[in-house]
Formats: C-alpha cells, structure tokens, sequence
C-alpha cells in the first residue's frame, strides 16, 4: 500500500509543478478557481425562484428523468466494455506489479475521486438556471453536489460487477441488455401515453417520473431523492435514498477489497475504451467517437489550395451524417431546444421561437466545445499551404458553417411550424444559430492563439467557456434592449443574431493570424 501512496503523491507534486512551470497556465487555473467561487457565492445567495417558483414535483421528476438517462447511459456502456478507474499506464506497470489486487482497486477509487469532482464542477454552470426556476432550500445546492458525487461514485462499481457477472457467457449479456432496454422502452411508452393526454411535457414529468415507485427504486431512485432534498427538504425519500447510496457505495467497496480479487482482465477492455475515447477527444472527435461511419461516399474530393480543407472535412461530415448533414448531433439540439420550450410554462407562448434558439444555441456551444478544428491546428500542411492566414482560416472552418447551416434551418422550420410563426422569425432564428456557431469557432482559435496549448483540457474547457460567456454579453444586452423597447420576438432574435454575426466576424479577423506562427499553435 506504502507504493500506491507514493504513487499518488508524486501524482499530486506533478500536477502541481506543471501548473507553477508555466505562467498561463497559472493564471489560468487562478481564473478559473475565481470563476468557480464568484459561481458559488452568487448560487448560495437566496432562495431561488427568480424567474418563476415552480412546483417541486416537476423538480423532482426532472431529477429521476436526467438520473434515468445517466445511469441508462453508463451501464450499457458497463454491460458491453465494463467499466474501469484505470489508465493503460496503470495496465501496464500496476498490474504487473507485485500490489495485492485489493489495494490497485483502492487505488483506482481514490484516482476516480478527481473525475468525480470534476462533475462537481460542472453541475455548479446548472445551478443558476436551476435557482431562476425552483425555490431552494436553504442547503439544496450542497445536496444537488452530493447526488451528482453519488452518481459518478456509484456507477463504476455497479459497472464493474455487472460486467464481472456478464461477461462469463454471452448469454448473459443479452439478457442484461435486453432487460434494460425492455425497462427503458416500457419508461418511454408510458411518457409518451401520459403526454398523450396531458399535451404538457412538464405535467407529463410530474405525472410520471415523480411517481412514489420511481422515488424509491434502487440507485436510480435514490441518486435522484438526493437531489429532491434541494427542493423538498428532508422527507422520507431522501433518507430511503441517502442510505441506499451510502450503503450501495461502502458496501460494494468493502466487498471488493476483501473478497478475492482477479479483475484484471475484467477492467482491461473497459480501459482500452476509455483509452481510445480519451485520444479521440484529444483529436477533437469526442462526440462523434464510436459512432459508425460510411465507409464510401460518392462525395469527390476537390478544391485547390486552401480549399482542399474544406472539402476533406466536408466529406468526413457525411460519412458520419445519417441523411445529407443530419446527424445526432442535429437530432439532440432540436430534441433539447424544443423540449426546453415545452417545460416552461405557457405565460412565455409569445417568445416561444426565442426559448428555443437560446437554447439550442446553449446546447450548441457543449457540442461545439470540441469541434474538428483542433484537429486541423495540429497538422502541419495547413501552415505549409501557399495561401492567406484568413483564407487558410476559413476554409478551415467553413464545413462548421454548413453543417450549422443545415441544423439551424431543420430547427428553425420545425420550430415554425410547430409554433406558428411566421417566415421572418423564423429565417432569423436561422441566422442567430448560424451566427453562434461562428462566435464559438472562432473563440476556440482566439483562445488557442492567445494561450497556446495549456495544461489539461479540462482547464481549457473552462477558459474557453468563460471567455465565450463574456463575449456574448454585448449580444445578451441587444437582445433585452430590442426586446424590451419593441415587445417583438422577431427584433429581440433579430438584434440577438445580429450582434453575434458582427461578433463572429470580429473574432475571425483577430484569430487568423494562429495561422502564421506554428509555435503558438502548440
């Protein structure tokens, strides 16, 4: 155990020297520890309701929906790869190693101990939103950090087990899968009777997914009566489901510890997969990572000079696409956009177009995070083309145009004619997401330009956000401004829009010149 600990140690000492090593990193970190507690300081400050005060029914159905689907999500993953707390150094020099299994499992727990804190933070960016909408308690926030904490504690455990049970015969497997499914299909088909009826997404939430039986079914249930408590305050639910965790979590752990262990062989094909998903987000592939792609594709490659980028990525997006440029990116944004509109409540029926592109754009902007151009900036033949910095930069990111192009239109017809607006609204909304996704193209180059290739794409991640949340404040004004003097739905998207064409067009501008110096671009 003394070898572990020393590992971790000199982990943690590294981290540190690599952070005070470099300059912007530092300042990066500063940054991003003083964004976090500005965060929490305005997030502890009153009760919530905002905006609007509803009802902790519909907070508590959310809560068990999004657990549904996390848990969904994981352990189909688990079933097929398992899942691991492992990197494939470890693979390499802990397994072989002559450490009792227990205390290399011990060790993977308290590794994942900084994953989990990682989501953590990410659930502080939900917070505001979720204070403009609920009354909290007075410590809701702390129980909403707990939950999330118990999901990303729990998960890997139960993968572990399932697929240490699974994977003996393929048998077994099936029936997993299909049980799960089964279950997720049988939810599904409830909702959509319940919606059927109720013509209201979020009385159908209530209706279903806060019924007694989903509050206190097993790890599901009790994850999501975790977060209830920040609304509805200490009932019978979240003690059955704060002792349900609890004792999921020590227990599971105890008896892996003590039982004898070879889950070496286990865990190894749960750490190849997280291995390939870590290189494909390096790669700036995360969200297409996985998916199946065509492998011929009658699309020629053409172009001349600059232009060959662009027609390269252009034929990568229709390999991944389903039909023309629709993928699940596009499926997930109209879904997420238009399900936000249906949730909030009726009084806001006249903006309803704007509820759906803020959204879709917010939406957008967790996709985009990631995008392909990362990829583009570390090749060296883009540097070498013989053509213009800006017009290098373009071609570059014009795919990201066309596909965002296609999605804004599909979201925006739809949306029209589900709402029905009218043709002016609806080509501005159209532009607004277009526009959007240029302002978070260029923001990553911009960023990139600036900083180089700092430390940890997690620290990146949040400087890009917060500079992106910054240079969309001038947009956010136009857009209360144009609203508030003109009562217009059509002007206040409008002047959102147009704002953020005249910003994506700016950050174009003072981004190409990444183009002409190899070193800053890392």
């Amino acid at each position: 155990m003394s070898a572990l600990l020393f590992i971790i140690r000199r982990s943690l000492k590294n981290i540190i020297k690599g952070v005070f090593k470099k300059f912007s990193t530092l300042i990066g970190y500063i940054v991003v520890i003083a964004f976090l507690a500005l965060t929490l300081i305005l997030s502890m400050s009153g009760s919530g309701g905002n905006i609007r005060s509803a009802p902790p029914e519909l907070f508590n159905g959310i809560a068990v929906l999004v657990f549904t689907i996390m848990y969904y999500t994981s352990l189909s993953v688990g079933i097929e790869k398992g899942s691991t707390y492992f990197r494939m150094a470890d693979v390499n020099f802990l397994f072989t190693s002559p450490i009792r299994p227990n205390d290399v499992l011990l060790y993977g727990f308290l590794k994942n101990i900084g994953g989990t804190f990682i989501m953590v933070i990410l659930t502080f960016f939900q917070i505001p939103n979720i204070k403009n909408n609920f009354v909290l308690q007075p410590y809701g926030i702390w129980m909403l950090l707990a939950a999330v904490a118990a999901y990303a504690l729990s998960f890997p455990l139960i993968s572990i087990i399932i697929y240490s049970w699974s994977s003996k015969e393929k048998k077994r497997r099936q029936i997993l899968k299909r049980i799960l499914n089964i279950a997720v299909l049988a939810i599904g088909a409830i909702a959509l009777i319940s919606l059927s009826q109720t013509r209201n997404l979020g009385s159908t939430i209530e209706t279903v997914f806060n019924n007694p039986v989903f509050k206190y079914f097993p790890v599901i249930g009790w994850t999501a009566s975790i977060a209830s408590y920040a609304v509805s305050g200490f009932t019978p639910e979240f003690w059955v489901g704060a002792s349900g965790m609890l004792a999921l979590i020590v227990g599971i752990s105890i008896f892996l510890y003590f039982m004898k262990l070879d889950f070496y062989e286990d865990v190894l094909v749960g750490t190849e997969y997280v291995e390939s998903a870590l290189k494909a987000k390096r790669e700036g592939k995360s969200i297409k990572f996985n998916e199946k792609i065509k492998n011929k594709e009658n699309f020629k490659l053409g172009g001349k000079g600059a232009s060959v980028i662009f027609s390269r990525q252009l034929l990568d997006i229709r390999r991944y696409s389903h039909f023309f440029f629709i993928d699940s990116t596009t499926l997930w944004i109209i879904i997420a956009g238009i399900g936000f509109r249906f949730i909030m409540p009726d009084e806001v029926h006249d903006f309803s177009m704007l509820l759906v592109v803020c959204f879709s754009v917010y939406m957008l902007l967790i996709f985009q995070m990631q995008g392909r151009l990362n990829t583009e900036l570390e090749k060296h033949y883009i540097y070498l083309i013989p053509a213009s910095s800006h017009k290098k930069l373009f071609y570059a990111t014009f795919a990201e145009h066309v596909k965002n192009l296609a999605d804004g239109v599909i979201l925006s017809v739809i949306s029209g004619l589900l709402f029905k607006s009218d043709i002016g609204t609806i080509a501005a909304c159209a532009l607004t997401y277009i526009a959007y996704g240029g302002v978070f193209v260029y923001t990553d180059v911009l960023c990139r330009k600036l900083l180089g290739k700092i430390h940890g794409k997690t620290l990146v991640f949040f400087i890009k956000l917060m500079v992106t949340l910054l240079i969309l404040i001038p947009s956010i004004v136009s857009a209360i401004v144009a609203g508030a003097v003109t009562g217009s739905e059509f002007w206040t998207i409008f002047a959102m829009g147009g704002t953020g064409l005249i910003l994506a067009l700016t950050l174009y501008i003072l981004s190409a010149g990444i183009l002409d110096n190899i070193e800053v671009a890392g």
